[in-house]
């Protein structure tokens, strides 16, 4: 069972490792980076598999790669994707969420956005 964990720490250390950098940064500068953004992590049976960045309307996923495509249930996709507007974008190597997300009701911008409103 996928839960969505409040803690702010263990979503930042899994997310760190779970991002795929185009160029790697220290933990210190993703920290940094990420100091407005709400992060909560995400846990499969106890064990944090990813996390999940907010800020405003944008909503970003992280997910380890050995979790990867055996994580989501459409249940989890509605929890996520549970507000008026959600923006995203897909990650350089990750094209597959390009289907994914348009069968959810995204819709993709000129500018590579990823955008679904109720």
């Amino acid at each position: 069972m996928i839960h969505f964990v409040n803690d702010r720490e263990t979503g930042l250390q899994v997310g760190y490792l779970a991002t795929d950098w185009s160029s790697p940064v220290s933990f210190d500068v993703y920290r940094n980076a990420m100091s407005e953004w709400e992060i909560q992590a995400i846990v499969r049976d106890n064990q944090p598999v990813g996390a999940v960045y907010r800020k405003d309307d944008e909503l970003h996923v992280s997910i380890l790669p050995e979790w990867r495509r055996k994580w989501i249930t459409k249940g989890v996709l509605r929890e996520l994707f549970n507000r008026p507007k959600v923006v995203t974008r897909v990650a350089s190597g990750h094209d597959y969420m390009y289907d994914i997300l348009g069968r959810l009701g995204f819709r993709q911008t000129a500018d590579n956005w990823m955008v679904k409103e109720s």
